[in-house]
Formats: C-alpha cells, structure tokens, sequence
C-alpha cells in the first residue's frame, strides 16, 4: 500500500475537516455580526463580554474565560480596552479576594442600546445560514448560560 502524498492528505483535510468548516463559519457569522454593530462601537466579542458580564449582575474574569472559552490573554486585553471605554469596572472581590468585573451605566446603557442592530445581525445570519442550519447550531451548540 503506498503513502499518500501531501497534496491527497491537504485535499482530503481541506475538504473533509470539521474544524476548517467552523472556523470558516465562525468568520463569516462574526463579520455579520460587528458589521451590525460597528455604528455602536462595540464588536461581537466585547459585546458577548459584557452580556456574560450583565447576566451574573458582575463576573470574575476566571469564570468569564470558562463560561465564553476564551484564552486569559485574550480576555485580558479586552477587559482592559473595555474598561478604557467606561463600559465595565473592576474591583476587589472581598472576601475571596481576586477581581470582580460590573458593568457601569454606560456599559449598561450600550448593551440596552444595541439590542436593535444585535437583532438585526441574528436575522441576518439566520437567513444566511438556512433556518433549519441555524435550529440546528443552536441545538449543537447550546448557550454558554446552561454550563453555569
């Protein structure tokens, strides 16, 4: 039996892979989504955060890295540009100690105001994706609250 070549094994990866498929999803449904929400000056990512932030009342940032699957430095470094902005705070976590991430009004206001352009970029990648394909992420995929 001979070996495949490396262009049989990245023809068969390239068409087969799973992982390529949902990365390339990923773009596209990200593109839609901060194209949506550019005119609020949030993206997709920082909106995420401060709705995972929102639902707790306040989080920490460990279980924010846990609860959205984001790398720390990843998660730091918005957390960092998020607080620049005004929309979030963060504070001593007594009596634990570590740090606690709120959001501030404004940050509240934000997340209230973009609720329109929010659904918007849902409508449109539910019609992009096919309303079955879309039923069908959201079961695959359930919301990140039913891991809390």
């Amino acid at each position: 039996m001979r070996k495949p070549d490396a262009q049989e094994v990245g023809t068969l990866i390239a068409s087969e892979c799973l992982s390529v498929r949902v990365r390339r999803l990923g773009r596209v449904i990200t593109r839609i989504y901060d194209a949506a929400l550019t005119p609020h000056g949030v993206s997709a990512a920082q909106l995420n955060l401060l709705a995972a932030i929102a639902v707790g009342d306040g989080a920490r940032p460990g279980d924010l890295t846990r609860l959205l699957e984001v790398e720390k430095s990843t998660l730091s470094r918005d957390l960092k540009r998020m607080e620049q902005l005004g929309w979030i705070r963060s504070e001593a976590a007594l009596p634990r100690g570590g740090r606690i991430v709120t959001l501030t009004p404004a940050g509240s206001r934000l997340l209230t105001d973009v609720r329109p352009a929010w659904e918007k970029a849902q409508a449109r990648a539910r019609a992009e994706l096919g309303e079955k394909p879309f039923a069908q992420l959201r079961a695959a995929l359930p919301s990140p609250l039913k891991a809390r």
